[in-house]
Formats: structure tokens, sequence, C-alpha cells
């Protein structure tokens, strides 16, 4: 008996895995019936019209192809709807110069289902031949022509929607319903003739530049800004009171005339561009309460007041706001935060006036001190990339102004404004990555996120390694590419316990991280994810309670311990200075000696430079070789730079000392001192043991010295020490 019910339970277990297998495989199967369906499951449409009006349409029907004039007739709107549940994305129909057939794609999604309506227009000459108001078409008549003869042209009809010229290029400059003909004529016989059913209005899309000066163009020429084709694309200038449209091809300075160019090659539509740019100004006089604001939301009113009128000759597409401004803030040092409240209030005010469809960021990359670093991430920029991570319709619209350079002719001099050149490379690019946004054939899959650090020039990949120190902060700018990608904005992923990341992208070692060991930051967009490790690396201990001194005293190129040796640098003359007394003389901007160990003097601890000498012009005391950062220059000459010692940190953050009323001093030999105090983060300058000026520095710095009395910015430029030294003392600690 006790058998039999062993062989009982054996049974029943069996027969139960028997059961949740059978369960298992059912599942399965009915999984894979699911999937099956779903990959042939379509999803329609409840309604699909064209300009308001419903076509013939039947819901399992995809393609359809709709007949439209000859020449450049209006493209026509589509519309759809579908049930509840569905979503809907209509991309419209652009005919592109010279093209035949365009196609506007309604692209349904619900779920993991996807599926798609096309409507195609196709031009037909049967049904009539219908131009856009200001169109140039050259008519050329089915004649060849015979030696001696010449051919004319007139005009049958409505004489005033359109002119023709000798050539014949016919130019609209009306819009009626009523039919004009033109002829071709030789020896007053008619060869041939074409007919233009109607003439309508133009459609144009309106971008509003707002900004400044380089919004505006300043730097660049007309001379050599990108020929536009007459008819495609206008502007109204910021000092016209009038608001008179001005068309592009006549030239102007700045980046409109190619986006206009490349946008009529893209999209087949005119262009109108209302100019509100102002020089010299902060993002707060864009606000709503902002001077500049209200002046350029009047202008915009009253353009598009003219434009929208019945009795206009135009029809308008979209709207667009073009911004490039930020040099002002930068300059004046503006906070990440204030940057962007600022910006939200300009954003919201122009979507009040104008409800642009995108506001596209010309990201602002340069400085008004061309003497900073040009590829530093200001928290203005930040802010700019930051703005495009949070609002659907803001983009940035153009990566050209991280790459600009003097060398590259983008910029010019100064680093401030763009070259005509550089003009004309933005302009082709914004309108590519515009026009990408609205165009189905565009991939708009993100593909990678591009990491920045600080610079433009720290650039991270996935599993990269960021070395962050326990006072320090990485900026990080991150950025989906492309830049028209759908679905790209990023999010971060980080552990709190470790480290602190803010929405200015500022990674920092948390307060509760006490093991200085390694963590990582995880940026993600849709299906795209870049991993950035963090190492920690301790400071505290680093050449804590250790004190050394560089001395030079110009009985030879070596300090009193020699424990650092001057060499003449390769740029310098051999002539170009004289050791004499225990003294060096220089003249003529024409030496610089290299360290044999750098120079790094930081806001960790307590360093002074000391030097006994007489100055004959301003010039380096220590720099970088062939650098623009990291130096101090003497300047007490120097209107321009307040006649001051001006020190330049590695990271471009400029300090100036002052002399006040010791200037002159340094005429003759005096004994001066630059001194810094890492509690009371006080620098100060002392005259003979006397402080003549003090200040406080609370920003982190870092100064790296590779020479003294050196050159630094380019083959050509030398900022070299004139006058005589006694010594040179260098203390840290």
């Amino acid at each position: 008996m006790k058998n039999f019910y062993k062989i009982k339970i054996v049974y029943m277990s069996v027969l139960a895995i028997l059961v949740i297998v059978a369960v298992f495989i059912a599942f399965e199967a009915i999984e894979k019936l699911n999937k099956e369906h779903n990959e042939f499951e379509t999803l329609e449409l409840t309604d699909l019209s064209v300009n308001g009006y419903s076509i013939d349409f039947t819901p399992d029907k995809k393609d359809y192809d709709i007949m439209l004039p000859q020449g450049n007739p209006q493209v026509p709107i589509v519309s759809a709807s579908a049930d509840r549940g569905i979503n809907i994305e209509i991309y419209q129909a652009n005919f592109q110069p010279g093209s035949v057939e365009a196609c506007a794609t309604v692209y349904l999604e619900k779920g993991s289902v996807n599926d798609k309506y096309e409507v195609k227009f196709k031009k037909n000459h049967q049904i009539g031949f219908v131009l856009q108001y200001d169109d140039r078409y050259t008519f050329v008549p089915d004649y060849e022509l015979k030696d001696g003869e010449k051919l004319e042209y007139t005009i049958d009809g409505e004489v005033k929607n359109i002119s023709v010229d000798s050539s014949g290029v016919i130019t609209v400059i009306g819009v009626s319903d009523t039919p004009s003909v033109v002829n071709a004529v030789v020896n007053s016989q008619k060869v041939d003739t074409l007919t233009i059913d109607k003439t309508v209005k133009a459609t144009v899309d309106v971008f509003i530049v707002a900004g400044q000066g380089n919004a505006a163009g300043e730097g660049g020429n007309i001379e050599e800004c990108t020929n536009v084709f007459p008819g495609i694309s206008y502007t109204i200038e910021h000092n016209d009171p009038l608001n008179s449209m001005t068309d592009l091809s006549k030239g102007r300075q700045g980046f409109t005339p190619a986006l206009s160019e490349k946008w009529y090659s893209l999209t087949g539509r005119k262009s109108v561009f209302i100019q509100t740019a102002v020089s010299d100004v902060s993002v707060l006089q864009w606000t709503s309460e902002g001077e500049v604001f209200s002046i350029a939301k009047n202008r915009i009113n009253s353009v598009f007041d003219f434009l929208g009128d019945e009795k206009s000759n135009y029809s308008v597409n979209k709207t667009f706001c073009l911004w490039l401004q930020g040099e002002w803030d930068i300059a004046h040092e503006m906070s990440f935060n204030d940057y962007k409240t600022y910006f939200t209030d300009f954003y919201k005010s122009i979507k009040n006036a104008a409800n642009p469809q995108m506001t596209a960021i010309i990201p602002v990359r340069s400085s008004l001190n061309s003497e900073k670093d040009k590829n530093l991430i200001y928290p203005v920029v930040a802010a700019q990339y930051q703005l495009s991570n949070i609002y659907d319709d803001i983009m940035i619209a153009t990566r050209i102004p991280e790459n600009s350079t003097i060398e590259n002719g983008y910029i010019k001099e100064g680093n401030l404004y763009y070259t005509q050149y550089g003009y004309n490379e933005l302009g082709k690019d914004i309108a590519v990555n515009l026009h990408n946004i609205y165009d189905s054939s565009a991939d708009r899959s993100p593909k990678s996120i591009d990491i920045f650090g600080n610079t433009y020039d720290t650039v991270f990949t996935n599993e990269d390694t960021a070395v962050i120190k326990n006072e320090e902060e990485l900026r990080i700018v991150a950025i989906t590419m492309p830049l028209y990608a759908k679905n790209g904005k990023i999010s971060v992923e980080y552990d709190k316990d470790s480290l602190n990341y803010t929405d200015e992208g500022i990674i920092k070692i948390s307060d509760k991280n006490t093991t200085y060991e390694n963590s990582e930051v995880i940026f993600k967009a849709a299906n795209v994810k870049v991993e950035l490790n963090i190492q920690f690396k301790k400071t505290q201990s680093d050449n804590k309670n250790k004190s050394i001194a560089f001395v030079w005293e110009f009985d030879g190129l070596n300090t009193k311990d020699n424990n650092n040796l001057l060499t003449l640098s390769n740029r310098s003359a051999e002539n170009g200075y004289v050791l004499e007394g225990g003294k060096i003389i220089l003249n003529n901007r024409q030496a610089d000696f290299l360290l044999e160990k750098t120079i790094k003097l930081t806001d960790e601890f307590d360093w002074s430079v000391e030097w006994k000498g007489s100055l004959t012009d301003n010039g380096i005391l220590i720099g970088s070789d062939f650098s623009t950062k990291g130096y101090i220059y003497l300047a007490p000459f120097a209107q321009n730079m307040g006649y001051s010692v001006r020190m330049v940190d590695d990271d471009g953050q400029t300090f100036y000392l002052e002399y006040g009323d010791y200037a002159d001093q340094n005429k003759t030999e005096q004994v001066w001192k630059i001194n810094y105090s890492k509690d009371s983060k006080t620098i100060s300058l002392y005259l003979n043991n006397n402080m003549i000026y003090k200040t406080v520095f609370e920003k982190a710095f870092v100064y790296t010295f590779s020479n003294v009395f050196g050159r630094y910015g380019s083959e050509n430029v030398n900022y070299c020490y004139t006058g005589i030294l006694d010594y040179l003392n260098v203390k840290i600690g």
C-alpha cells in the first residue's frame, strides 16, 4: 500500500509538470500568434483631406495621386484624423525647384505598430500652368532661330499680373485668376505661346532674426555673401521704419542670404527675414519687459499684419525664430540659471507674439575679450544647449560655432564677429538642419550623444574617464545627434551618494562621498547611451606643508639653488638680452626663456611672485609658451587694461591688480610682489613691501607657467619683457 501511494504521488507530480509545460507552450503559441498578427496589423485613418476638402478617401487605400498645374502652384496642405489612441504625424509635401512630383506622408503609430499613407502631388500641364507672386520663369519657345532672326515677346490678356523682358524672363507682378498669354514673336509672327492660367499668392516662410551683433551680420560684407536668385527671399531691415521688403538678391551681410538660397533649394518656398537683432545688448533686453523686445514685437506685428492681409500677395506657411546672442552676457559673467530664466521669458514672449514652429539657437561661441580661451564653454553657452533639451520647439540649429576659428576663416581677428565666409557656412547648415525636422525622407532617429567637458576641445565618448579632484567642478554639455533627431531629449542617471549633477551639467564629488573612488554618469536619448566614468582624485594632502622657491639672481640663467634652469627659446634672438652685474637687460622684445620645470600656482596654496627691476614698456613677466593662457602681464602704461598687472589663468579667467598712482614707479628699479593668501582668498600687489592694491579671488584658478619674459599668441605676436631685472623669485607654500 505504501508503494501505491508513492506511485500515485509520482504520477500526480509528473501530471502537474506536464500541465505547467502545456500552459507554457500555450502561452508561447498565443504570444507568437499575437506577434505575427501585429506584424500584419494595419492602422487606418478615419479621414484624409487636402486644403480642408475631403478627397476620394477609402481607409484601406494607402496611396493617392493628385494632379496640380504645371509651373509653381501652391502646395496643398494635407490633414488627417484617426481613432483615439492612434498617433498621427504629417510631413507636408515640398516641390523642390525643377521637380514635378512631391509627396506628403501621414505616419500612424499605436504601440509597436506603424503604418503610413502617402499623397503624391504631380504637375500636369494639361490642367493648367500657374506661377506664384514675384516668380521668375524663363519662357523657352519651341522654335529654332534662323540667321538674322530675333525673338520678341508680347503679352495678351490682363497685363498687370505679369511682365516679360527681352530674354523671355517672365516676372509675376500681381495675383489674378484671369489667364495671360505670353507670345514669342519673330518678324511680327507668333512662333510659340505660353498660357499662364493664373497667378497665385507666394507661399513664404518667415524667419525672425533676434539677438545681437552676429545675428545682425556685423563683420560680414555684401560682396562675399551667397548669391541669391531674385524673387525667392526678402529682408525687412531693423532700421527701416516702413518695414519694406527688400529682395535679398541685392545682397546683405550675415547668414540670411545663404540660408534663404539653401532653404529655397530644399523646400521650393520663399522666405522673409524680419531683422530685429541689436548690437551690444543683454538677454535681459529681450525679455517681455525689455526695450529691445518691445521694439521687435511692434515690428513683427506690423509685418504679420501686412502678410496676413487678404489683399497681400503672400501666404505664410511656417514661422521660425533664429536666435544668436550671448557675447554681452558672457563678458558680464552671467550665470547659467540667470540666462536660462531670461531666455525662457523671451521664448514664451515670442511664442505669444508670433507663435514660431521652432526657435532655433545658434550657440554663442565668441567672447568680447579676444585673449580668453576661445573654446571655453561658458555658463551662457551651457544654458543654450540645455534649453534645447527642455523644450520640443527649441533646437540647436548648427554645430559650426564650436569649431569656428580665425585659422579656418570663419571668425575675424578679435574673435568676436564671423567673416562673411563663416556666415555663409552658418546659413547653409541652419537651413539643412531646420529643414530635416519637417522632411519625411530624413532619418531622425538619434545616432549618438556628443559630450563636452569644460571646453569644446574636451570630447568624451562612451566609457571615457574624467578625473575630478575633490574641490573641482566639471561642466558637461551633452547633445543628441543629428540635431534634428526625434526623441532626442537626454536623460541623465548617476549615483547621488558618490557625486552631484546639476541641471547646468556641473559634476562634483558628493559631500556624502568619503571614499574617493569611482562612479559614472549615464546619458540616454531613445536607444542611444553614453557612459562617462568619473574618477575621484584626493587633493587635500597634495603638497601639504611643502614649500618650494625658485630664485633667479641673474648671475647666470640658473636659480640660486640650481633647481630651475632657464634656456633661451628657439624664437629668441641671441643678442636679445645681456647679463651684466647680476642683472638681466632685455631690449626690443627679442628674448624669452623656457623653464626647466613648469611652475603651477593655484588657489589651494599660499604663493608669491617677487621681482626687482624696471620696465621700458608693457610686457610679460611669466608666461606659457605659445599660448594665450597662463601668464602675468605687466601693463602699467596700458590705459585699456587700467594700468594694471593683468593675470590670465589656464581657463582664461582674467584678473587685474591696479597700480593706481604708482604705475610710473615701474620706470625705475623698484621691488614689486604679488602675494596670494589661500585662507583669505586675497591677492595683493606690493611696492617696496607696501601694499598698494588688494582684491578677493572667489573663483578657483590655476596658472601653469612654462617660460619667463615670454612670448605667447602666435609666430607674429610677442609681448616679451623689456627693461632690467635684478632678481625674480617665485615662492609656493
